[in-house]
């Protein structure tokens, strides 16, 4: 009998990762053996395949198609779609690119790392946005996070939409102060086929307006995440701390809470653009003094029985979905691993593109010292600044990579649980990309991991007490029998 691919399926490949199947609808790609992938490249509607004679993973993987309806029976006449058949992109994989479609923003916020209140970043033409589409697009990158600068002041937003939708580029997250989001905007990414993520920033109830330059920020900001909660739309909330609203933490996360929020992420503000300001300076908090406020309110945060997934810093991290705790600093890689663990997993997936067209591995470095050193579209194709060796020395940086650089790791005592730090927290803290983050060494140091851990632990068991239907969750660390099934069929 002969098989086809369903037309919502198909066959793409990499440098790195040759054989890929994407869904069109989500435009996400998962990677096979090149033995499965044989069935696959017979599934053309002419290739003749008897499902009794597979045997093994081969058997396996054929049902694991068949059930999810990715490949059918063909009927005469059936023949893959031009778009269907196998391409291969020339460049190593890149799950999503994280875009600056603009410097500029309508806000005046006072610790704006990018300095956007003084459009430092330029604002690129309708023209030169369209041009990054297509490098992306050539590149197989089929996944964009828009940020700014704030993107929404674009007059050309909705036209960006259009160019993206063409080349099948798919909008995952929309990230915004919120000031322009309106029933209308929503409307349009409806129409356009689009249901992203809206992240946006709130920084405490009565304290959002100081921060962010504009009165009325956070009453708008308060009905924007009641908007998209009701519309459907999931949101994630990042909140920056000072000496105005550290105390207000709790009352901040309950409210964004009951205002549907998923995730919030609490940080200490950064000595970076704007708060370098004697004004800012004034109310920066130290590491200690968030650390002890993280201590405080762990407690207060399982009282409240969990309201969102939370990240303070890399101090504390729960996610709903697991319904475990951890302390996100604290990544364990004896020296068995260094060579092979990356110091940071997210650079082999993911970019950031600046409004000047700049290709960074993360966001955050961008107006570090090392950001000259990368190059920008309209300087060299994307395909070569992602293939050149240099961008791929950048982002392969092992753990050896770091604990050969910083002879300090390899004598310290908490070697086993800590990999350095990530590189954007590496060049802000010791101005070296290969350096280490001595906020890190002054968390273990310091006993911190323990201090969490001696008032996270039983607030957490008290919490489960109150819900003993989350002690039989699946925990992070054991799948169901299907996801088990899936990844030895497709690993």
């Amino acid at each position: 009998m002969n098989y086809i691919l369903n037309t919502n399926y198909r066959l793409r490949g990499y440098s790195d990762l040759t054989t890929g199947l994407q869904n069109t609808e989500t435009m996400s790609i998962i990677f096979i053996s090149p033995q499965d992938f044989q069935i696959l490249l017979d599934c053309d509607g002419i290739h003749d395949i008897d499902p009794e004679s597979l045997t093994g993973r081969s058997r396996d993987f054929f049902r694991y198609l068949t059930e999810r309806n990715i490949i059918r029976p063909a009927v005469f006449g059936d023949l893959l779609l031009p778009e269907q058949m196998y391409y291969r992109y020339p460049v190593n994989y890149r799950r999503e690119c994280q875009w600056s479609i603009t410097g500029n923003c309508n806000f005046k916020c006072l610790h704006c790392f990018m300095s956007a209140p003084h459009g430092k970043h330029g604002h690129p033409t309708f023209e030169q946005l369209v041009y990054m589409a297509d490098q992306l697009a050539e590149c197989g990158v089929h996944q964009v996070g828009i940020t700014g600068g704030e993107p929404l002041i674009r007059e050309d937003f909705l036209k960006l939409l259009d160019v993206l939708n063409q080349r099948e580029i798919r909008l995952t997250t929309l990230y915004t102060n919120g000031w322009l989001v309106n029933e209308n905007l929503l409307d349009e990414l409806e129409k356009h086929s689009l249901h992203p993520s809206f992240q946006l920033s709130f920084d405490g109830l009565n304290q959002h307006d100081f921060l962010r330059g504009i009165e009325g920020a956070e009453e708008k900001t308060l009905q924007v995440l009641k908007l998209l909660h009701d519309c459907g739309y999931n949101t994630s909330v990042s909140t920056c701390l000072h000496k105005k609203n550290l105390a207000g933490i709790r009352e901040t996360v309950n409210r964004m809470a009951e205002l549907g929020v998923s995730f919030m992420k609490i940080s200490p503000n950064m000595e970076l653009g704007e708060w370098m300001s004697p004004e800012m300076k004034s109310i920066h908090i130290s590491e200690e003094e968030f650390l002890e406020a993280v201590c405080r309110y762990i407690p207060q945060y399982f009282a409240d029985d969990a309201p969102v997934g939370i990240m303070l810093q890399g101090a504390f991290m729960f996610t709903k979905k697991t319904g475990k705790w951890g302390i996100y600093n604290e990544i364990h890689c004896p020296p068995a691993d260094e060579e092979s663990m990356p110091s940071c997993g997210i650079l082999q997936t993911s970019f950031y593109m600046s409004a000047s067209g700049r290709i960074l591995p993360c966001m955050g470095m961008d107006d570090t010292s090392v950001s000259e050193e990368f190059r920008t579209v309209f300087e060299s194709p994307l395909k070569d600044i992602l293939s050149s060796p240099e961008y791929q020395k950048r982002i392969n940086v092992s753990v050896k990579d770091v604990r050969d650089a910083n002879p300090k790791c390899r004598e310290c005592r908490f070697v086993d649980r800590c990999i350095g730090g990530c590189r954007e927290h590496a060049l802000l803290e010791s101005n070296h990309y290969y350096g280490i983050a001595e906020s890190l060494c002054r968390f273990f140091e310091g006993g911190w991991d323990e201090k969490i851990r001696a008032v996270a632990e039983p607030a957490y068991q008290e919490y489960l007490s109150r819900h003993p239907e989350l002690k039989n969750r699946t925990s992070k660390n054991e799948e169901s029998e299907d996801k088990k099934e899936e990844r030895s069929i497709l690993c």
